[in-house]
Order: structure tokens, then sequence, then C-alpha cells
């Protein structure tokens, strides 16, 4: 089917600018048009299977390690079949089998957008703990002083985060294309451009998550200092928490039922907010669900509204 695309923003109304004082005849009425995009998943996105040393095995990683040995520094971490051409990313884990809790473990990867970043991390006592950043890949991981006083793995956790970026390079889901498919659809991106302002974010969730909770955050790609990408990846840049539950047959809202902070809805109010002064970039979205079970069944779209570089156009 064709159709037709204007580079925007586009404004409706006769009156572009103000010449007078008289509303109908020399009075600015022009409107920007509203944008709209959505992005439709299921729970195969979320499925996570609990793999303590999914990328470092405690018979490569002894006592005294500060380098830890990986098991493939290219894989992606959470191992979901990628979907519409993009790979996942998850949170990792690293079980120390003594008292590391005087240790700080520095981990270098890629974000899901695949961007570099980095986490330094409060290692454990002879138990695990968990990164707050979401890991495409992990390329290093050094451990403070002497090393680790015991053995060391690292893996994943069917119980931790997983963002996936709202893009796609074909319809997988729900026309099932592939990569070989000829005149690709791709409806399923969203990328909003800098100086944006978001009106509405909107969670519909046409058949419920079988999860006690699935918690959502929806963040994007924030431009640092000098414009560079490392730690760019704001896991709640616009709405949600750790704890925003979104399981249920809905249509969850923002700011009252996918919620939000003042922060959070400053950032919708310019999406360039955050973004380093003169670097300001289009945001990709990426969405980030916690579960507490293996997830059997569940679907939703997600639908954004916003009003291109308004915040920048006369």
């Amino acid at each position: 089917m064709a159709k037709t695309n204007f580079s925007g923003p586009i404004t409706t109304g006769p009156i572009q600018v103000n010449t007078g004082t008289t509303v109908g005849t020399n009075v600015r009425d022009a409107s920007f048009v509203l944008n709209k995009m959505s992005f439709p998943f299921d729970f195969n996105y979320f499925i996570v299977t609990t793999d303590a040393n999914r990328l470092a095995l405690t018979s490569a990683n002894p006592s005294s390690t500060t380098s830890v040995t990986l098991v493939d520094t290219t894989q992606n971490v959470p191992g979901i079949t990628a979907i519409g051409g993009f790979e996942a990313a998850s949170s990792i884990t690293l079980t120390s089998s003594a008292n590391d809790s005087g240790l700080t473990a520095s981990i270098t990867g890629t974000d899901v957008l695949g961007n570099a970043q980095t986490e330094d991390i409060t290692m454990g006592s002879s138990t695990a703990v968990q990164t707050v950043k979401t890991w495409k890949t992990v390329t290093a991981i050094d451990v403070s002083g002497a090393g680790t006083v015991g053995t060391l793995e690292v893996g994943i956790l069917e119980a931790g985060l997983t963002s996936w970026a709202l893009r796609s390079m074909f319809n997988a889901e729900p026309l099932g294309q592939t990569s070989t498919t000829v005149d690709k659809n791709l409806a399923n991106n969203i990328v909003i451009p800098a100086w944006s302002r978001i009106t509405n974010i909107n969670l519909i969730v046409n058949l419920a998550f079988d999860t006690t909770c699935f918690d959502c955050q929806l963040g994007a790609n924030v431009a640092q200092a000098s414009g560079a990408t490392l730690n760019s990846h704001d896991l709640d840049y616009f709405a949600g928490s750790a704890t925003a539950d979104l399981k249920a047959l809905a249509s969850h809202h923002i700011p009252v039922f996918w919620v939000q902070t003042t922060a959070q809805q400053n950032n919708c109010l310019n999406v360039s907010d955050d973004d380093a002064s003169g670097y300001e970039i289009d945001k990709a979205l990426i969405l980030t669900g916690h579960t507490d079970d293996i997830l059997t069944t569940g679907e939703a779209t997600l639908s954004v509204e916003w009003l291109q570089k308004v915040n920048a156009t006369n």
C-alpha cells in the first residue's frame, strides 16, 4: 500500500504568525499534528531461564580471581532469540562462594542498543548479587584488591530485569515477517525526534501476564557529556519503576496507572530534557520488564503519542 511521508514537524491552521490582536484575523491559530507509534509484544520477550554460570564458571574463576574468565564475550547475555532483528539485554548475577562483601566488581559491556556501558557492584558474602543495569553483552569483569576470597560464577536470573529496544528491522509480530521477507513492514519502531513532547503513553494488555508481578519501566538513550553514548541507557527515563505492576488486563495510562515521578513527567514534556546541552538526540524507547515467575501467557501493545520537535520549532 502506498504511503506519504513528511519530515515534519507538521502544523495545521490558516494563520501561522501573529500580526495583530484580532482572533480569527491576525492571531496565530496553527497547531501541531499529533504523531503516534506502537509496539506489540508478548510473554516470549521476557522468558529468561535462570543459569548461575551462563557467563562465567567457578572452575575458571578460583580464589584470588581479579580478572574474570568469561565463557564468551560475544554471546547475548539473556540468550533470548532475537525478535525483529534485535536482541534483548538482562541484568546479571555474580555469585561468590565466600565472603567477597568488601570487594567491588567492575563490569564492562554493552546495553540493549549496543552502546558501551559500565557498572560497579559490591560483591556478596556466599551469595549472589544482581546488577542494576541490563546487559546485551559482557566483555570484562574486574575484581578489586587481591581478588575473590573463594570461587566466583556469573549468570542470569529468571526474576531479573529484561530490556528490549522498541524497534524492528521487520515485522515479526504480528505479521510473522523474517529478515528475508520482501517489502518489510517497519511499523514496529518507536523512535522519537529530539525536542518532542510526549502527550500520552499507554500500555494495552489484551491478554493478562501470568505472573505475580510484571513490573515495567520505559526508558531511552540519553546523551551524556559532549554527546557520549557511554552509560546512556536510562531504564526509567519516561515512566514506571521496578515495582510498577502492569500484568492485568487493562489500558495502563500515564501518570496514574503507569506511575510517573516529576522528573519522568518533565522528560515527557521535553524528551531532550536530560540530554547534554547541544547534543540533543532522538530517543529510541526501551521497555524493561521484571517478572516473578516464568511466563506462559500474556500479550500487550505499547503506544506513544507526541508532538514532533514542539520544544524547538516556532
